[in-house]
């Protein structure tokens, strides 16, 4: 016998339990921005190196000028010129890949804290659990709310087709790892000047 949505009600327990689940996803967030600050730092760090690197450059476009006369140093500089603009730009581009992370990362943030706070509101109020058209009110605005491909796949995974959560991630991992590996491929490509 299936048990229908109207006779089901959250006792003591299943709040506690909802609340558990809260929490854990208030952990998961805490995490993901440990995370994203361990993205901030690889941009600190890599801002620093151009600096550095640019710092170089100028130094070496001084006795360059300097030395405009002299064809063997003039052709030294320049290469060290090149090379030194070859490393700055390899660390620009993993600087702006890492900004792209964490912008991705507080976009997903937020829609989830949207989507607790949205639970939270839910739960918390007996005559709105027990009402079907609340919960898909609630799951149309969460859907609404996912603008990023892989929030989309994930709600259509965990949502419409009933996969469950960690199977989802899994399917999701696999799915990202193989776009990355895609857009490297991309990428290489693409000559850069």
């Amino acid at each position: 016998m299936s048990e229908q949505v109207s006779d089901y009600a959250l006792g003591a327990k299943e709040v506690q339990q909802t609340i558990l689940v809260l929490n854990l996803s208030i952990a998961q967030i805490d995490l993901s921005i440990t995370e994203g600050d361990n993205s901030v730092n690889t941009l600190i760090d890599s801002f620093t190196f151009m600096s550095q690197h640019i710092q170089q450059i100028q130094q070496a476009g001084n006795s360059l000028a300097e030395m405009s006369g002299e064809g063997e140093n003039v052709e030294q500089h320049k290469s060290i010129l090149l090379s030194e603009a070859g490393e700055l730009s390899l660390k620009m581009q993993q600087a702006i890949i890492a900004f792209q992370f964490y912008d991705k990362l507080s976009q997903r943030l937020e829609h989830v804290s949207y989507g607790l706070t949205g639970l939270a509101d839910i739960v918390s109020h007996e005559m709105r659990v027990q009402n079907e058209a609340e919960w898909e009110s609630f799951k149309s605005s969460v859907r609404k709310g996912t603008t990023m491909r892989e929030e989309e796949e994930l709600f259509e995974l965990i949502f419409d087709q009933h996969v469950p959560t960690q199977e989802a991630i899994d399917i999701m991992k696999d799915r990202m790892r193989k776009r990355m590996h895609e857009e490297e491929d991309v990428e290489e490509e693409i000559e850069f000047f």
